[in-house]
């Protein structure tokens, strides 16, 4: 207030809320404020009603507001449908296409209220907000989307095309390494190649296997087939069946699993597939001599696995995406794999509608993989 200014002056300039309301009507740059009579013709055109349709108020005032509508709209009965709900509800809310004075057609939200006085109804009021901006982005957005979803349908039908092909070239090798063994023609100069060769033709094997579970899911292929068994016996036969895995590293694997049964309803296979990945990723990225621990309890309803090691570690900017397909933090030290092990871990977790986490302190500080599953089966 003006120190100045009279007592008079003063009371003059003084902000009452109904002045407020009516400087709002006037001023409000991106609303507009339409009151209409019971008939829906148009009674007042405030605020932002001009510059967002394009009527000046002398020109729409005593006209109906359905010319705001789309002709389509108004085929349909939209207009009177909506002062209907509102009557009926008090208030009807929508977002729809509305047409300027130039016929350029705008996305808006519009509230339209009934107006009673006691029990009588006397119009109503509509305020409207200019989205179109809103609606540009999410067009967008939605045909990033599509466009997304066709890359990975051609991702899946590309890696789909590919394993059957790499397949295709490595049954001929195997074939050639076990008739070598059984036509008795492996000398021992030969050996040590044929093992070699054996033993990647078994790795490219299992890593094509990974890959196609992991397209398999993406089509929304994979079915799991569910039934009771022993969690806690399970782990012990898979640890042992990766034993001489961890030996040539001069490796440690503890199994740590209650005495009694853990009775779970699950895909054996699959819960196999999980476990069998987390340990062979551990014992890669563990160095020589260190120690991996495969864990078993129970936490409320679900069955926990976890897989714990003394390997190279996670770094943090690399946790969030661990679970993505293809990813690596260093393609040298994956010996030999691409990144898809940890996805089709997640990919089957979540098929069973459980969940996995991992945690690591960083690199060279080891790592943890926790996976939850649930004990009984989730539709």
């Amino acid at each position: 207030m003006n120190p100045r200014a009279s007592p008079a002056q003063a009371a003059a300039s003084a902000l009452t809320v109904e002045r407020a309301f009516e400087l709002l009507w006037q001023q409000a740059p991106d609303f507009a404020f339409v009151v209409l009579d019971r008939a829906g013709t148009v009674l007042g055109w405030r605020a932002a009603s001009e510059s967002m349709f394009g009527y000046s108020e002398a020109e729409i005032v005593g006209g109906t507001a359905d010319i705001l509508f789309t002709e389509e709209d108004r085929a349909l009965g939209l207009p009177q449908l909506e002062r209907e709900v509102a009557l009926s509800a008090q208030r009807s809310e929508d977002d729809r296409w509305h047409v300027r004075k130039d016929g350029t057609r705008i996305w808006v939200f519009g509230s339209l209220i009934a107006l009673r006085e006691g029990d009588r109804h006397v119009g109503f009021a509509k305020i409207m907000s200019d989205r179109t901006n809103l609606r540009a982005q999410l067009e967008t957005l939605e045909n990033r989307l599509d466009s997304a979803h066709d890359a990975l349908r051609g991702r899946d039908a590309f890696f789909g095309r590919l394993t059957h092909e790499i397949r295709n070239a490595l049954g001929p090798i195997g074939n050639v390494t076990d008739l070598v063994e059984r036509r008795g023609l492996l000398t021992s100069e030969l050996q040590m190649p044929i093992s070699i060769v054996k033993r990647q033709v078994a790795q490219m094997t299992r890593m094509l296997e990974d890959l196609a579970e992991v397209v398999r899911f993406g089509a929304g292929k994979l079915r799991l087939v569910k039934q009771r068994f022993d969690l806690g016996a399970d782990l012990v036969e898979i640890a042992a069946a990766v034993q001489q895995d961890a030996e040539r590293k001069s490796q440690t694997i503890d199994v740590l699993v209650p005495p009694a049964p853990v009775p779970v309803v699950a895909d054996k296979a699959r819960v196999h597939q999980i476990v069998f990945n987390l340990l062979h990723n551990a014992i890669k990225y563990t160095p020589p001599g260190g120690r991996i621990w495969l864990q078993c309890t129970v936490e409320a309803d679900e069955a926990v696995i976890k897989v714990e090691d003394t390997g190279a570690g996670i770094a943090p900017a690399l946790l969030p995406k661990i679970f993505e397909l293809f990813t690596q933090e260093d393609p040298h030290q994956s010996g030999g794999g691409f990144g898809v092990g940890l996805s089709l871990v997640k990919d089957l977790v979540d098929a069973h509608r459980g969940f996995v986490e991992v945690r690591s302190d960083g690199k060279h500080q080891g790592s943890e993989f926790t996976v939850r599953l649930p004990l009984r089966p989730v539709d």
